[in-house]
């Protein structure tokens, strides 16, 4: 998603409107947030320039198929957010600190990715109070519960467990 910011930059205009969509295909978000597929994101704004500063002032939308990090269930969701991003234009060519600005050219898909990973959860949960799965016998207890016994107790702690059973004071 490159977009050419020649115009911009030589104040020939005064902004550039963007409306895009970009595929997650190939973006390593895929894998860090446990998305099972996703359809394009949609991207409109603008960008303009004050003074030696380009702004890009967009919102994105679109629909994503997570895994769920509790129970494993796939689920679908609905994000947007907004994006207000500002990147300092250096006066000589050897300015390699912006990695999304690449000489006469933006790529947004970078702009997009981060705020993307900035609008997601850390752990993305089907809903709230999601149960999980059992971690003996792998039951999706949001469905049924188990009959596992999960009381386990440290052996190097066991003699613990009987200190205050003979109800005496301390």
């Amino acid at each position: 998603m490159n977009i050419n910011i020649s115009k911009l930059v030589s104040e020939k205009t005064e902004s550039i409107d963007i409306n895009l969509e970009y595929d997650l295909k190939a973006s390593n978000l895929l894998y860090d947030y446990n998305i099972v597929e996703a359809s394009p994101i949609s991207l409109s704004g603008e960008i303009y320039k004050e003074s030696e500063n380009i702004f890009i002032d967009a919102s994105f939308s679109g629909e994503i198929v997570f895994r769920c990090s509790r129970c494993l269930k796939e689920f679908k969701k609905n994000i947007s957010g907004d994006i207000e991003f500002d990147i300092q234009v250096a006066e000589d060519e050897n300015n390699n600190d912006n990695e999304c600005l690449k000489g006469d050219y933006l790529d947004l898909s970078v702009v997009l990715e981060e705020a993307l990973a900035f609008s997601l959860p850390m752990k993305v949960l089907c809903k709230e109070e999601c149960e999980g799965l059992c971690p003996k016998c792998g039951q999706n207890l949001n469905i049924k519960e188990c009959n596992c016994d999960l009381e386990t107790i440290d052996p190097r702690l066991e003699k613990l467990k009987d200190f205050f059973s003979n109800n005496e004071e301390v």
